[in-house]
């Protein structure tokens, strides 16, 4: 399943980048959005026009159970290896699942463009594909699981906005 988003963001292109990249935005984005239990960086490599770097995110769960089975928590969580260009302000991703079982079976990658929108605004869009690869007589399940992936990413990413806003005021701004 194809995806694509289009998020205003009410600070500049310089700001939103800068937040984005700042190590301390991870904390802050744990301790005020709503639907994260867990943000960690794992690792980051400054490499002059690109930044590399793997952040591991645990989500809270909206699945308690498949039939009789519970699903445990760490089902939901995911690494994101992702490449962040500078010149292009374009960050490409994949979200790898934690669980090894989850891993094997989806698929998550795509790129998050930043674009000056103008009167000190940045247009963010994000494009990828969710894949959930299952065995044939699955894939009408799968289908709908990929729906309610994306529908629970896009809860995600629809409550970082104002985050992320907050973090430029109340960190970026007071500097």
């Amino acid at each position: 399943m194809r995806f694509e988003a289009k998020q205003r963001i009410n600070a500049t292109l310089a700001e939103v980048e800068s937040a984005l990249l700042d190590e301390r935005y991870l904390d802050f984005l744990l301790k005020h959005h709503g639907v994260l239990l867990e943000v960690q960086l794992l690792e980051k490599k400054d490499e002059g026009e690109k930044i590399r770097r793997k952040v591991r995110y645990r989500p809270r769960p909206v699945i308690k159970s498949i039939g009789p089975k519970t699903v445990p928590p760490e089902w939901f969580a995911f690494v994101e290896n992702s490449t962040y260009d500078k010149a292009r302000h374009e960050l490409t991703f994949t979200n790898t699942a934690t669980t090894t079982t989850i891993s094997k079976m989806l698929v998550n990658t795509g790129t998050l463009r930043l674009r000056d929108a103008g009167a000190g605004q940045t247009e963010r869009t994000m494009d990828g594909e969710i894949s959930l690869k299952l065995p044939f007589l699955l894939k009408p399940l799968g289908l709908i699981g990929e729906r309610v992936i994306h529908s629970e990413g896009m809860k995600i990413l629809d409550a970082e906005p104002p985050v992320l806003m907050r973090f430029v005021t109340e960190v970026l701004r007071t500097k």
